[in-house]
């Protein structure tokens, strides 16, 4: 059984959790999902864009959902905090075309690697 921990986030990021667990509900898998808050009502409701104890259920889970999240203006960034505390430098994402789905390039097949941790992404930079 793999231990998933799910933060809904808010605004739409709760509908699209609603149908990705729906689908993943529709597989043959041995899941445990572990709810979390994160993102601006969490913050309105407890004072914090992503409480320690949602950092601890990730830490002990297999794998997490991440829900988009509204930003606070002037509060740390969720999943930003994420990142760093989990160390998770680098975004994978994969691109490839699938046989009977109609696509511009029938023959896709590679992965975009994008930098999570320093750089304009992460809003460390200053300006002079």
């Amino acid at each position: 059984m793999y231990r998933i921990t799910v933060i809904p986030g808010d605004g739409i990021g709760k509908e699209v959790m609603e149908a990705a667990l729906h689908v993943l509900g529709g597989l043959d898998l041995e899941l445990k999902f572990v709810y979390a808050e994160a993102g601006n009502e969490c913050f309105m409701k407890c004072g914090e864009t992503i409480p320690e104890e949602t950092v601890k259920l990730v830490r002990g889970s297999d794998a997490t959902l991440f829900g988009a999240v509204t930003t606070v203006p002037g509060q740390k960034s969720a999943i930003i905090t994420l990142r760093r505390e989990l160390d998770l430098f680098a975004n994978l994402r994969p691109v490839k075309s699938l046989p009977g789905v109609p696509c511009l390039y029938p023959d896709l097949d590679f992965v975009i690697v994008r930098e999570n941790t320093e750089d304009l992404y992460v809003g460390d930079e200053e300006f002079t």
